[in-house]
């Protein structure tokens, strides 16, 4: 770290001229601000004793005090190491002079030692990957498991009935080995409502105020109202977290990861919202230069083979962006030809049946086997909104449609955004699936998933203001049948 951030000391210090994206030259001093890491790599950066707060003082039998203790700075960790080097003859010495003060005692020389401007202890970002879905989560669950035993914890899972965006655990938690981020995600959607009824009013509320935690520290925008609902769900957990004690789960709550939430609200005041520096992005790496390459071997002597299979995907992709560029630079009748082909279909984000699992289903099916009452009434008024000379609403309940039934389709599959609300690319491996499945024999309920519709462009992200409230739109089985609906009226 030292050899290549060493150019940050001259840059850092002198500055350097710099182009802007308006074409103006600035001179600019880059600097250390943020450093993104797990808790292992936390404490090692930070030259911090394992099982300590990176960030404050707080010493790793009282991380469960509400309140952080004085701030670590970068003059007080070199301080403590100078002091060591002077006072003691041996490394061994050095090692126990360190730790007794809750410093690493295997760090000599800290590579942010000469950096300038920088704290790096102020500089350690949250981590809602590793401490709050593999830390947080993942003691809560084995808690909850301890309380209602595995087995009745994954009776319970299994019961739930299947939703749109919430995984079905048809084995429950107790047979996952390895769970990854997502998994961790889908499992704290059902966590409490499975819990309800089974264990104490006061473990509730702790289990809910760290829910809510977790989900309001995910924010992609915050203000002082958002960072106080944040303040106050840590603090409705803190009022509670005894109950774990009480119960007999834990002796003390002296966890590093539970003791990070504090730092959340001024990290967040510091350097923005929490998916500026989440390692789940940086973790995704791993699977495009590393597993790729690896399963792309012989597993034998695999690093040379990894690093020439990266080598000619590189150049590939330098290779495609000559082409693209090239592309771009084509007359507009070329570039038009080229929008009306295939290549446009390849970029569709909405996936559905090439057939019609129901080619030809009336429309008193679809009102009693789709629990769609009042379909025909519905479709009528909607047609009504497309012809030109248009009556009323309810004086189009009086026409006649020109057909008795439609096929139907039974689900469609999508692409969702990503983490940084950018389209979604057919190409990556996650997908969702919005079903609706008529009552059968072997189904007498149905699954019908209920998606909300945006159909104005002053919809909130953190809300639902300009979002449809039509039920005939509201509803899954209507808007699956919507779309072969607009297919038909075309033909009409």
């Amino acid at each position: 770290m030292r050899i290549i951030l060493e150019p940050l000391i001259k840059a850092g210090t002198e500055g350097v001229e710099m182009v802007g994206g308006n074409g103006e030259v600035r001179k600019v001093f880059p600097i250390l601000a943020c450093y993104v890491a797990d808790f292992p790599e936390q404490c090692l950066i930070t030259c911090t004793k394992y099982g300590t707060c990176p960030k404050c003082k707080a010493p790793s039998n009282n991380l469960q005090h509400p309140l952080p203790a004085d701030d670590r700075t970068s003059s007080w960790t070199l301080h403590v190491i100078e002091e060591a080097k002077q006072s003691a003859s041996n490394p061994s010495q050095f090692y126990r002079h360190c730790m007794a003060k809750d410093v690493s005692g295997s760090v000599f020389v800290p590579f942010w030692k000469d950096l300038p401007l920088c704290d790096i202890h102020s500089s350690v970002t949250p981590d809602v990957l590793h401490q709050l879905y593999q830390g947080v989560l993942k003691h809560l669950i084995s808690w909850c498991q301890l309380l209602m035993t595995p087995e009745e914890l994954d009776a319970r899972i299994r019961t739930l009935p299947r939703a749109y965006g919430v995984r079905h655990f048809s084995n429950g938690f107790s047979i996952l080995t390895q769970i990854s981020g997502p998994e961790r995600k889908n499992m704290a959607k059902i966590l409490l409502a499975c819990l309800v009824g089974s264990i104490s009013k006061k473990a509730i509320s702790a289990v809910k105020s760290l829910l809510d935690f977790i989900y309001l520290s995910q924010y992609r925008a915050h203000d002082s109202i958002t960072l106080g609902y944040l303040d106050d769900a840590l603090k409705a957990f803190q009022a509670n977290q005894k109950v774990f004690i009480e119960l007999g789960l834990r002796s003390d709550m002296n966890i590093p990861k539970f003791h990070s939430l504090i730092h959340y609200v001024k990290s967040i005041r510091l350097f923005g919202t929490t998916d500026n520096y989440n390692t789940e992005a940086f973790e995704r790496f791993h699977i495009d230069f590393a597993k790729e390459g690896f399963r792309a071997s012989n597993k034998r002597d695999e690093f040379p083979q990894m690093i020439n299979w990266l080598s000619r995907r590189e150049k590939m992709a330098m290779f495609d962006n000559y082409l693209h560029s090239t592309d771009t630079n084509q007359s507009p009748s070329v570039q038009s030809r080229q929008k009306d082909g295939p290549h446009l279909a390849q970029k569709s984000f909405f996936h559905i049946a090439k057939h019609p699992p129901f080619p030809s289903r009336s429309l008193s099916a679809i009102e009693e086997q789709h629990y769609a009452p009042q379909f025909s009434q519905h479709l009528k008024q909607y047609l009504n909104n497309l012809k030109l000379k248009r009556t009323s609403n309810q004086g189009a309940l009086y026409f006649n449609l020109p057909f008795q039934s439609i096929p139907v389709y039974l689900q469609f599959r999508f692409h969702p955004h990503t983490l940084h609300d950018e389209i979604g690319d057919p190409d990556l491996e996650e997908s969702d699936t919005v079903k609706a499945h008529p009552r059968s024999r072997q189904d007498p309920s149905g699954h019908f998933d209920t998606v909300v519709v945006i159909n104005s462009d002053d919809a909130e992200s953190t809300g639902v203001e300009g979002m449809s409230s039509n039920t005939s739109i509201l509803l899954i089985n209507y808007l699956l049948i919507i779309f072969q609906v607009l297919a038909l009226v075309e033909c009409v």
